[in-house]
């Protein structure tokens, strides 16, 4: 540990990673989202592995999933206009046609939750917007957040950039986020290792836990 101020400052991978002060948080990994990264399979095996680690050391597992809107009561204009965007529609009236099959937030079969794992909604691609989840990070201790699922350059990285700024150590699992944008993906990794996030492998961490 580095020592300035009183303060300890991890100085290495495994302190920064050390289960007593980290929290694993997988990202949007429902059935409507996750499925559409070009690397789901790999994503899926190395988030099942690492989040098993996690759970027999004492890591707290984190899931975000999205809430559902309502266009008419509480959407923002700009938001409206990305689901625009997205939907490639003309009219903000075509959106209220979309049909949602419940079954899309739910989260993905093989990485369902376990009972001690925490679940909470969010409606931005940012944890901390309008979420719960710094209060339940600092309740429990938490000063590492590792985090892994989909979209690189959507949720994973602005959720990174609100950590750092809330003075988090933000670890990013870099073969355990994808995109259905192979070339956003690389970017935004790129992008995030360049300006000073730590960016691992599940299984350099895996090995870390697996000493503990």
């Amino acid at each position: 540990m580095y020592e300035i101020g009183g303060k300890e400052i991890p100085a290495t991978l495994t302190e920064l990673v050390d289960p007593k002060r980290s929290a694993l948080l997988l990202w949007d990994m429902e059935h409507a989202i996750a499925p559409n990264a070009f690397n789901y399979k790999d994503i899926l095996a190395n988030l099942k592995m690492l989040s098993g680690l996690a759970r027999q050391n004492g890591v707290p597992v984190f899931y975000s999933v999205q809430t559902g809107f309502d266009l008419l009561k509480e959407e923002a204009g700009v938001w409206v206009r990305v689901r625009m965007k997205r939907a490639k529609a003309t009219d903000p009236n075509q959106l209220l046609k979309e049909k949602e099959n419940p079954r899309d937030r739910e989260i993905v079969d093989e990485l369902k939750p376990e009972p001690r794992d925490i679940v909470f909604q969010k409606r931005r691609p940012d944890g901390f917007v309008g979420t719960d989840f710094d209060l339940m990070l600092r309740s429990n201790g938490v000063k590492t957040i590792l985090i892994g699922g989909v979209a690189t350059e959507g949720g994973v990285e602005g959720t990174a950039r609100s950590a750092r700024n809330l003075g988090y150590d933000i670890v990013v699992l870099k073969d355990c986020v994808g995109s259905r944008n192979r070339e956003l993906h690389e970017l935004a990794l790129k992008l995030m290792e360049q300006t000073f996030f730590d960016i691992a492998t599940s299984n350099e961490v895996a090995e870390i836990w697996r000493r503990k």
